[in-house]
């Protein structure tokens, strides 16, 4: 009996190793599923939710990025710059100085070499701002040292991340002169080849969102917080799903491709009249170009439970109308906070041509609208004089001596193959008709006179009036 005893003891402990096993085995199998789950949902787009960051580059593009990221959570934010007075550190941002060596701790000013080159120096590092992100959408002023010259450097270090690249891009008022239009005009021709996709907003079309009594602090926040807006419109569509769903793939395949420029813009209306209003709303945004033909478009159109088929085709037309043989991607959502408002966010690419960029750039020497401002300004500023005509006063000369004879003008005839030449004068003292026949040589000697005269006149109409005018007493 002795001896079964422990017999019996190994049996039992025996019996009870597979059911750990078991256990241990379901366990496995349940956490697979789940991450299968998990995978295939994010495969499908249902629960995947894309990395996006927001770099400014220099002092223009670094304060537009520090004012979003206080409003905007759902993307992580990052500042660039060589200057540090303006890396004045907020909570949620990420703060990048660089080229110490080379500005000491001070802006570029307008030097884009330079700008470039400090960059360049820390290129690994700015490649390190890209990692584990789907989305990066630069900001820089352009006309600047840094926001021209040290971006370009940011989009080659973001070249090979295989992410999604956005530009927004600020351009020189009027007043700030031709030498940062004619950077400003450069930099983006050659940022828009590198970028899926670009925005640019002239400051000039600040005036069109504000009035006399708007203070400029205020002035350059209302563009922020149009640009806040249609971003985190952007990320809520392809963040939160819909009754038909925009996901990531949906953006990808409309922000895909180079050098495209882009319209963003998101407007809500409420009451009666709120489809027309919001129609009119989402596709004038005073901050861009008016003249936009899109070649691929996104939408969405949210409403509450009371958001009619009707409203959302009537919507539908209108933005599709743009351009009918545009490829055109929608989504419908409802969300329990819009009670009888209708929100709409717009995304429009096309591959517009480098001169409709540069329209709210007029850089003087280039165009023909410079051309015919050049003859404005001088209708303007030079006095009108009458000009004596050297062929009108020979004809007057002629009538009061008549000795004196015209020269003739030869279309095609050298004045060396002419002999002699019939010169036909006006009516002498006796009132008949009197004709006399020259000489080649005395003919060309006439001519040189007459050349040498109409010189002097041209040099002469070449001058200004009040420096011609100068010298006479």
């Amino acid at each position: 009996m002795k001896k079964n005893k422990p017999k019996t003891k190994k049996k039992a402990a025996v019996a009870k190793k597979p059911v750990k096993k078991i256990v241990k085995k379901k366990r496995d199998s349940v956490k697979l599923k789940k991450e299968q789950v998990v995978n295939s949902q994010q495969l499908l787009g249902e629960s995947f939710k894309p990395k996006i960051k927001v770099i400014g580059i220099g002092g223009g593009g670094g304060s537009i990025v520090s004012e979003i990221g206080r409003s905007l959570e759902k993307a992580t934010f990052a500042v660039a710059d060589t200057d540090v007075r303006f890396l004045k550190k907020r909570q949620g941002i990420k703060y990048f100085l660089f080229g110490r060596e080379l500005t000491h701790g001070l802006g570029t000013g307008l030097n884009i070499d330079l700008a470039r080159e400090a960059a360049e120096r820390e290129k690994e590092k700015i490649a390190q701002l890209f990692e584990g992100q789907d989305i990066v959408i630069f900001v820089a002023c352009l006309g600047g040292g840094l926001g021209s010259g040290a971006t370009q450097v940011f989009l080659e270090a973001a070249k090979d991340f295989g992410g999604i690249t956005l530009g927004i891009f600020t351009l020189p008022f009027k007043f700030e002169g031709n030498n940062k239009h004619r950077i400003a005009a450069k930099a983006i021709k050659e940022l828009r080849s590198a970028l899926n996709v670009s925005i640019t907003i002239p400051n000039e079309r600040i005036f069109k969102v504000i009035d006399e009594s708007t203070a400029i602090v205020e002035a350059f926040s209302r563009v922020n917080k149009s640009l806040i807006e249609s971003l985190e419109s952007l990320i809520d569509l392809i963040q939160s799903p819909g009754l038909i769903n925009i996901d990531f793939a949906d953006l990808r395949s409309v922000l895909k491709g180079n050098g495209s420029l882009a319209f963003l813009n998101t407007a809500e209306a409420a009451g009666k009249d709120k489809v027309d209003k919001v129609i009119h709303d989402v596709l004038h945004n005073p901050l861009y170009q008016d003249n936009f033909t899109p070649e691929k478009v996104l939408f969405n159109i949210e409403g509450g439970k009371n958001l009619s088929m009707f409203e959302v085709d009537k919507i539908s037309k209108a933005i599709a109308e743009k351009n009918p043989k545009a490829k055109i991607i929608f989504g419908i959502s409802k969300n329990p906070k819009y009670k009888n408002k209708i929100k709409t966010t717009l995304l429009m690419t096309s591959a517009s041509s480098f001169a409709e960029v540069l329209a709210p750039i007029k850089i003087k020497g280039k165009g023909k609208d410079v051309q015919q401002s050049k003859k404005e300004t001088k209708k303007q500023v030079m006095p009108k004089v009458k000009i004596k005509n050297p062929k009108k006063e020979k004809i007057k000369n002629e009538k009061k001596s008549p000795l004196v004879n015209p020269i003739p003008v030869f279309a095609n005839t050298s004045v060396e193959a002419v002999s002699v030449q019939k010169i036909e004068v006006a009516h002498d003292s006796q009132g008949q008709k009197k004709t006399i026949r020259r000489s080649a040589l005395e003919i060309k000697k006439e001519e040189e006179i007459e050349k040498n005269k109409k010189s002097k006149q041209e040099e002469e109409w070449d001058i200004p009036a009040f420096l011609r005018f100068k010298k006479v007493k």
